[in-house]
């Protein structure tokens, strides 16, 4: 019949695309040690994108694979490789959006993970890695900013707390560890499972202490302005705190990590006018 043939057809794209999926990511991971990310270019939120497989042989049998939403027991192993040149070629061949998050890809970004404490009895721990981090100003008193998509439980914690902790990442492994290991979402509540480390969670603005870590600045929302700190923006939020605190966590020294061409990375050569 013409329709078990249909059947038949899709069955074996879907099984043809599980394969080369499959092929791919074995071979991002052996060729990088890890699993590629990818970056919203509007807020500048990191999250995992390690590309797995819909269906597995079994016993030539298919049947879904079980997946695990929020954490994982089997820790990424992070390396430093050659560097490689950029994989994004912007075109005007492309629509307006494409090009301009292809040029945002050519632009290195810094990498932090901004925490902070829903109240009441459901809430706890939200984190999230983020790449739009800058500062704003320096006087009268430090202000930084940042972009979050919506809708984000991180957000909603921020809101509802008035306040959160931005972590500085240490650009060599252990912050990228750190760093994709908050990729992960905060869906019911385990966001700190699997996290090598420990969490001040005393307060509204919870501090990870953990290598990888080399500062974090506790932050509250901006008070003194029309918006109150949060100001929106299509389907993003700016938000801009005030910083209150520095904290040195591991004592580490370098530069911070960044983020470019879907790939997290460390700060290189100088360029120095002769």
């Amino acid at each position: 019949m013409k329709s078990s043939g249909v059947l038949r057809n899709g069955v074996r794209s879907l099984v043809e695309g599980c394969k080369r999926e499959t092929r791919v990511t074995s071979a991002n991971t052996a060729q990088h040690g890890h699993p590629k990310v990818k970056m919203c270019e509007g807020c500048g939120r990191i999250r995992g994108r390690a590309a797995r497989p819909l269906l597995q042989r079994k016993h030539h049998t298919l049947s879904p694979i079980p997946r695990k939403i929020h954490t994982s027991s089997i820790p990424q192993s992070w390396h430093t490789s050659p560097a490689k040149p950029p994989t994004s070629h912007p075109t005007t061949l492309e629509p307006l959006p494409e090009q301009l998050r292809s040029i945002m890809r050519l632009l290195p970004h810094s990498v932090v993970v901004c925490t902070s404490r829903q109240p009441g009895p459901t809430g706890g721990t939200r984190a999230m890695t983020m790449s739009s981090f800058t500062s704003l100003t320096l006087s009268p008193t430090p202000l930084i900013t940042f972009n979050i998509a919506t809708p984000s439980r991180t957000l909603d914690a921020i809101r509802a707390s008035e306040a959160f902790t931005i972590h500085i990442l240490a650009g060599d492994a252990a912050g990228a560890s750190v760093a994709s290991h908050f990729t992960r979402g905060n869906l019911a509540g385990h966001v700190l499972d699997g996290f090598e480390g420990t969490c001040d969670e005393g307060g509204s603005s919870p501090v990870l202490k953990s290598e990888g870590v080399m500062f974090a600045l506790k932050c509250r929302v901006l008070a003194d302005t029309a918006e109150g700190g949060l100001v929106r923006v299509r389907d993003h939020v700016i938000v801009i705190g005030e910083v209150v605190e520095m904290i040195p966590v591991s004592g580490e020294k370098g530069f911070g990590l960044v983020y470019g061409d879907r790939r997290y990375r460390k700060v290189g050569e100088v360029l120095e006018h002769e």
